[in-house]
């Protein structure tokens, strides 16, 4: 419960800049865009690197809550599309360190 807090803290914080389109064309009819993408997409697009990390922790928490809410009825696709997402953030973060 206390993950969910911090990630709606995060998106308080930056209200409207969170981008709606998906980083990968053509699955926007198939997948609804959850609140973990527009995480993803915002952490993406952060150029100022005070708030990445902010931003990039909000991702990874929004992306592992998301994996204990689906359980075991993740397709094999999105398990690739979190591990994907997840190996975007930790390279964002080695690269702005």
């Amino acid at each position: 419960m206390r993950e969910r807090a911090r990630v709606t803290t995060a998106e308080a914080q930056y209200p409207g800049n969170f981008p709606n389109a998906s980083l990968h064309p053509g699955r926007e009819a198939a997948m609804p865009h959850p609140m973990w993408q527009e995480l993803y997409n915002a952490a993406v697009v952060e150029f100022d690197l005070a708030k990445l990390p902010e931003r990039v922790e909000a991702a990874c928490q929004a992306i592992h809550q998301h994996r204990v809410q689906k359980g075991h009825t993740l397709t094999a696709e999105e398990r690739k599309e979190l591990d994907d997402a997840l190996r975007v953030l930790f390279t964002l973060m080695k690269r702005a360190a």
